[in-house]
């Protein structure tokens, strides 16, 4: 047997499922998906003869969904006789909107730079946290809480060592969906 190895890209999902027939017919399969509030599923792909699938969720609305998968042994067999069955997955969330940063101020103290910004996120966990000053690479900030499971976060960052005069301050929030905020603030003297 081939593994199939799935590669990450934003916005699309996969699923994969394992499935076979008693005869050894060919299965293809029907893949459905259905917001866990919704009655009516809609078809994703049909005929689809591999055990797994990537798609774009970018055309579906953040939220709970599911999807079903119907296995066929219709390749092996006539209409009248031909099998199938279904099993449906667990929820899971499609969330594609960035974090919100709020409230980004820095000021200029003696010798260096402070700056805070709470970040939230109305459906995901917030991952991490990263500033940049003036086009410098990204460096992680911890939250103020040291928390890491939540939604919300307050960041604090205090800088020593900077040179007089006017900076640019950016900072970047992530969700556990790399779903990613920008912000910046400029300081002058």
């Amino acid at each position: 047997a081939q593994s199939v190895s799935m590669q990450y890209a934003k916005g699309f999902i996969g699923a994969r499922w394992a499935a076979r027939d008693e005869n050894g017919d060919d299965l293809i399969y029907k893949i459905e998906i259905r917001g866990v509030a919704e009655t009516e599923w809609k078809l994703l792909k049909d005929k689809v003869k591999e055990k797994h699938l990537s798609w774009d969720s970018t055309a579906f609305p953040d939220g709970e969904y599911r999807v079903r998968i119907t296995a066929s042994d219709a390749p092996d067999n006539p209409p009248d006789l031909a099998l199938t069955t279904q099993a449906e997955s667990g929820p899971f969330t499609i969330d594609n909107t960035p974090p919100e940063i709020q409230g980004l101020v820095a000021t200029a103290a003696s010798g260096g730079l402070t700056a805070r910004w709470n970040a939230r996120d109305l459906r995901s966990l917030l991952d991490h946290a990263e500033y940049s000053l003036d086009g410098g690479d990204w460096t992680v900030v911890e939250p103020t809480t040291k928390l890491t499971d939540s939604r919300e976060h307050s960041y604090s960052l205090s800088l020593t060592g900077v040179k007089a005069g006017e900076h640019t301050i950016a900072v970047r929030v992530t969700d556990d969906h790399d779903n990613q905020a920008v912000a910046k603030v400029v300081v002058r003297p």
